[in-house]
């Protein structure tokens, strides 16, 4: 089991099956700082603790956190691997059209080096990966419907680099109730450890969330 322990609460919070952990601290100073320490990856290990099965690890390159809701990005080690698994679907399912591809790339190339009067070089093993980039492939961000990007990016990382968990600050703040169960229940179907980082509790909970309040009278309130 995955579990992240703050040192202002009293017990780890758990990431359970079909269930989407929801931290609401309303001291917006320890808000700010919390939400500094994700955004920024300088999370204290004597602050925040993540572990499994009781075995801490590392925060960084085992925690996802997406805060621009907006602009979406990828990280390089997520698109290497998304462009190897696509270059292997080319080279398994699309060995004619590659070939025909790289044939008429290599063509053109000799075509160019004919039209002048001096010598070229260039790389004969060129891959697709190469190609990959060239064309700035990459999964699409539609900021007009910024749910179902939000929900691919989350997926889509997930099945590639496979983060432990999930953090979303202020997710509350820029989705209405509906939408917000919408993705809770995605995730949630799809066992995505996810935890929701609020300020203030000023929405109704859905079914997917468990939410812990920390009050600005620095109370423990718990809602499954």
């Amino acid at each position: 089991m995955i579990m992240v322990s703050f040192n202002f609460l009293s017990e780890p919070i758990r990431f359970e099956e079909n269930k989407i952990n929801v931290l609401c601290v309303e001291n917006t100073e320890l808000f700010r700082k919390l939400y500094i320490a994700f955004t920024e990856n300088e999370v204290e290990e004597n602050e925040i603790v993540f572990s499994e099965n009781f075995i801490p690890f590392k925060f960084s390159g085992n925690v996802c956190v997406a805060d621009n809701f907006f602009r979406l990005s990828y990280s390089n080690a997520m698109m290497k691997k998304l462009y190897g698994n696509i270059e292997k679907f080319c080279n398994t399912d699309l060995q004619n059209e590659v070939y025909e591809f790289k044939t008429k790339l290599f063509k053109l190339a000799d075509e160019i080096v004919k039209n002048y009067d001096y010598d070229f070089d260039y790389n004969c093993d060129v891959g697709l990966t190469e190609v990959f980039k060239l064309l700035e492939l990459k999964p699409s961000s539609d900021r007009t419907d910024i749910l179902s990007s939000l929900i691919d990016y989350i997926l889509i990382i997930n099945k590639y680099t496979a983060p432990k968990c999930f953090i979303l600050p202020n997710l509350h703040l820029y989705f209405s109730e509906k939408e917000a169960e919408l993705l809770c229940a995605d995730l949630a179907n799809n066992h995505i450890n996810v935890l929701v980082l609020e300020n203030k509790k000023n929405f109704d909970k859905n079914e997917y969330e468990k939410t812990i309040i920390y009050d600005n009278d620095f109370c423990e309130i718990v809602e499954n």
